[in-house]
């Protein structure tokens, strides 16, 4: 019996674990939605006291909910187990595709996925906003395009929304890649992965992830805001998920150091940790915590979560002006 080849049943097993994963990008929102709406169903004109109803009614399962998810991300980094922290923050940002749902309320369809956010929204609609630096790259990117614009008459949403897709599509490349050599490197029994989309990034699936979930925040910036409710684009959350995907990758470094030793230390100095940048920017991004630590890595999960928080904090900071006078 002919033995089938290891490269061909990672390709397959890659290939459908990505296309599934991109059906429940395209499709299972509209199904959901659409299922959604008999039970949260839209509300017209001069029907706002209802509304305010079923807001009271849903607010403690926002709350609830809310506090759940914070709950599994601190549990996960406590008992050591980054998908329940990955868990979390991924619900957390789930509600963003609720933009999508143009109705007169928004809490409507799936809409109501929002529920959770209501704790930050109840503060004030714009702790939303507390992450909008991380829209800088889009924003550098629509300046350059800028004439484009006002000379071809193409509004921005016409440019900038394929642009969304993009990026969201080459997210689940690099995801597919990074499964794909995965894969094939377990099939084949190598000790570290190295090669491959893994010669560029030690943790491509978690990129592509970040990618995949940028172009939806940059999708849900563009289509504006449901009618009759405001609900700023989610750049908090994002950001959020994105430094809890940080932080987890950091305590799998930790173990493939524990596990590997000076064969994985020479892997990532030669391999950046997620995204490939040039060396000067890179240096940059570092700096911070190399000032604070004085050394290259956190080495356990107390300093995983006091990098995360500063650079959190840093972050969220950079974001106040625009908050505050945009």
């Amino acid at each position: 019996m002919r033995k089938v080849p290891e490269f061909f049943i990672a390709t397959v097993l890659a290939l459908l674990f990505t296309v599934a994963l991109t059906y429940l990008t395209l499709e299972i929102p509209n199904v959901i939605n659409k299922f959604l709406l008999n039970i949260f169903p839209e509300y017209g004109a001069g029907e706002w006291l209802e509304a305010a109803t079923m807001l009271e009614s849903l607010r403690p399962f926002g709350y609830i909910s809310f506090t759940a998810m914070l709950i599994l991300i601190v549990t996960g980094f406590v008992v050591k187990r980054g998908w329940l922290t990955t868990l979390g923050s991924i619900a957390l940002y789930l509600p963003t595709f609720g933009y999508f749902a143009f109705t007169m309320f928004f809490l409507v369809g799936i809409g109501v996925l929002r529920v959770l956010w209501l704790p930050l929204l109840d503060l004030s609609p714009n702790v939303l906003r507390l992450g909008e630096i991380v829209y800088l790259p889009f924003t550098a990117l629509a300046f350059l395009f800028a004439p484009v614009v006002l000379t071809t008459g193409v509004s921005a949403a016409e440019l900038y929304i394929p642009f969304s897709f993009i990026v969201m599509g080459l997210g689940l490349a690099v995801f597919l890649l990074g499964i794909l050599t995965w894969l094939y490197g377990s099939f084949k029994g190598f000790e570290i992965i190295d090669f491959g989309i893994y010669k560029h990034s030690r943790h491509p699936q978690y990129l592509g992830f970040l990618l995949w979930s940028y172009g939806l925040l940059l999708l849900a910036n563009l289509v504006g805001a449901p009618k009759g409710g405001y609900v700023p684009p989610p750049s908090l959350p994002w950001l959020f998920l994105a430094l809890t995907i940080v932080g987890v990758t950091l305590h799998e470094e930790n173990i493939m150091v524990k596990n590997h030793g000076e064969k994985y230390d020479a892997y990532r100095e030669k391999t950046p940790l997620m995204f490939p940048l040039p060396k000067k920017l890179s240096a940059v991004i570092v700096a911070p915590a190399k000032g604070v630590m004085k050394k290259n890595w956190p080495e356990n999960g107390k300093e995983i979560a006091f990098i995360i928080t500063v650079y959190g904090g840093m972050l969220v900071l950079s974001s106040l002006p625009s908050v505050l006078f945009l």
